[in-house]
């Protein structure tokens, strides 16, 4: 009766015609090895069959993949983090099959998504859980039938579910970068984010003073590159003398070290009159110095928090100095607010038309080699380390964007 299936008639015809002499039929075969080997071939046919609704190359792939995956929302990414082995699923005739080189990790997403909260609050409810992980690169191994933007073969960057061996993506969704190594990767969240808030949110112009927080870590240090392109005068703050110097490299105009110098007073000897325009990631104190510096009618751009998220241990110490300002509803509603005559930004574009643009000037340049793309020292690979990537990213000691090698 089971011969009556399209897939074992395939499988059946297949073993005749490829390998006659092994074939299922053969008298030479034990009744258990013709099962065996009939079994073998049945399986890889109903693999090509789910596939039929697309094009690939002669790319091999093996019958499973693995990708890490949270059952149930918890207090933290270690927390929730379990590693499946998962079936490819079929893709549409406008969806691309990708397998992923390299992932980058975001504290902000990392912390929220696997907590259930902010714009994953629907994580919480899930009933078969979700996949972990923001942006990726990885080589096109598969494309539906009416795929036009890209080939088989070409290297892409993507957002969703990076942390997994393959991932597949609308292929409108998907951007083709020069090669899926750590730069792109690096590019395509946090270059993209800075460019928004510098140019966009942030309405850089020649000639203003520029406050960026955290000027060291994978934003910041694009921040300061847009900035400087836009021919601004830009003050960067940072931990550690390691990031100093890196910062000293990316061009900056003054460099603050906040744990052996005080912003408040740097700010107050040096621009009594205020800055112009403040890109913030940090959040807590840093925010309140750097709001009570910025001139009236000045803009700050909202990019982060990072003080205040829950892995941080004086987070509620932090908060306390922005409660009349509620940052997380500012950056997660993407609110803009007037306080004091200056403006508080937490949304970085000011359209989809406008992330689509952001999103190509940042990759041209990177094409062109105009860019100093910061990728952490610290070497991570494997899906098995992503959580202990995810911990460093948290740490306050990264210099640049933290990247996992996944294969």
């Amino acid at each position: 009766p089971a011969l009556k299936s399209s897939i074992i008639w395939r499988s059946f015809l297949v073993c005749l015609l490829s390998r006659p002499s092994q074939s299922f039929i053969s008298t030479k075969l034990l009744p258990s090895e013709r099962l065996k080997y009939f079994h073998n071939i049945q399986k890889r046919l109903q693999i090509s069959c789910t596939r039929a609704n697309s094009e690939s190359s002669n790319i091999k792939l093996p019958n499973t993949y693995r990708a890490l995956w949270a059952d149930k929302a918890g207090s933290s990414f270690r927390e929730v983090v379990v590693l499946r082995e998962k079936e490819f699923p079929q893709i549409s005739s406008d969806e691309v099959l990708i397998e992923v080189k390299y992932a980058g990790v975001n504290g902000g997403c990392e912390t929220f998504r696997a907590r259930g909260e902010h714009w994953f609050a629907r994580n919480r409810e899930s009933a078969v859980g979700f996949p972990l992980g923001a942006e990726g690169v990885g080589k096109v191994v598969q494309k539906g039938k009416d795929v036009a933007e890209v080939e088989v073969g070409d290297s892409v960057a993507f957002v969703g579910g990076a942390f997994s061996e393959y991932v597949v993506h609308k292929s409108e969704s998907v951007v083709k970068v020069p090669a899926a190594n750590p730069e792109a990767v690096a590019c395509r969240i946090s270059g993209l984010t800075a460019y928004g808030a510098v140019l966009d949110a942030g309405r850089a112009a020649p000639r203003q003073t520029i406050l960026i927080t955290a000027a060291a870590g994978a934003a910041g240090s694009f921040a300061v590159q847009f900035a400087k392109q836009a021919g601004c005068n830009v003050i960067g703050t940072c931990s550690s003398k390691e990031k100093a110097q890196v910062l000293c490299k990316l061009g900056c105009d003054h460099i603050i070290n906040y744990k052996t110098r005080n912003l408040d007073e740097f700010l107050r000897s040096k621009f009594p009159e205020g800055v112009d325009l403040v890109i913030e990631h940090v959040g807590g104190q840093m925010f309140r110095t750097a709001f009570s510096h910025l001139k009236p009618g000045g803009r700050l751009v909202l990019v982060g928090y990072i003080s205040e998220y829950p892995h941080n241990p004086n987070a509620s110490d932090e908060t306390h100095h922005t409660l009349d300002f509620d940052l997380p509803s500012i950056f997660w509603k993407q609110q803009t607010i007037e306080r004091d005559n200056k403006t508080i930004v937490g949304k970085l574009f000011s359209s989809h038309e406008s992330v689509l643009s952001c999103r190509q000037k940042v990759f041209e340049q990177l094409g062109a080699d105009s860019l100093k793309v910061l990728v952490d020292s610290k070497h991570f690979e494997g899906l098995e380390n992503i959580a202990d990537a995810v911990d460093h990213m948290l740490s306050g000691k990264t210099v640049g964007k933290v990247v996992v090698k996944i294969s």
